[in-house]
């Protein structure tokens, strides 16, 4: 009579090398798409006319356009930064805007909270207005 042994399914196996060599290829794939993506957002998006009006010890108004070229609309994060005119940066806020497709907008942010107070003969300079993207490379 034959012998039959069953297969012990409590054995612990390793996983197959061609299994792991997917499964990194398949990572290394996405990290690059994904940073593939990231450029050609960048691309989408234009932001110009950057300008500082009514400049306080506190608080300054922020007035930028942005320009979607793709045709897709979106909510996307834009990070303001305000720097003095010694070029140390003074405040900074990440604030979301709405652009629809194929359009050029014009938008007024007010930045209250500095910081650090401004010193004495110090002046606000400039800003610098910048698409954010989070990063987890």
């Amino acid at each position: 009579m034959p012998k039959i042994e069953r297969t012990d399914f409590k054995k612990k196996r390793g996983i197959p090398f061609t299994m792991k060599m997917t499964l990194f290829i398949a990572v290394i794939l996405g990290i690059w798409g994904r940073s593939c993506w990231r450029v050609v957002e960048l691309e989408n998006y234009l932001i110009t006319n950057i300008s500082l009006e009514n400049p306080t010890s506190v608080s300054v108004e922020v007035i930028f356009d942005v320009s979607n070229k793709s045709f897709q609309s979106g909510r996307k994060n834009i990070l303001i930064e305000v720097f003095t005119d010694g070029h140390y940066l003074i405040a900074n806020r990440i604030t979301p805007i709405e652009v629809a497709p194929q359009e050029s907008r014009r938008y007024v942010r007010t930045i209250e909270n500095f910081n650090r107070p401004l010193r004495d003969g110090e002046n606000i300079g400039y800003a610098k207005v910048s698409l954010y993207q989070r990063s987890a490379f």
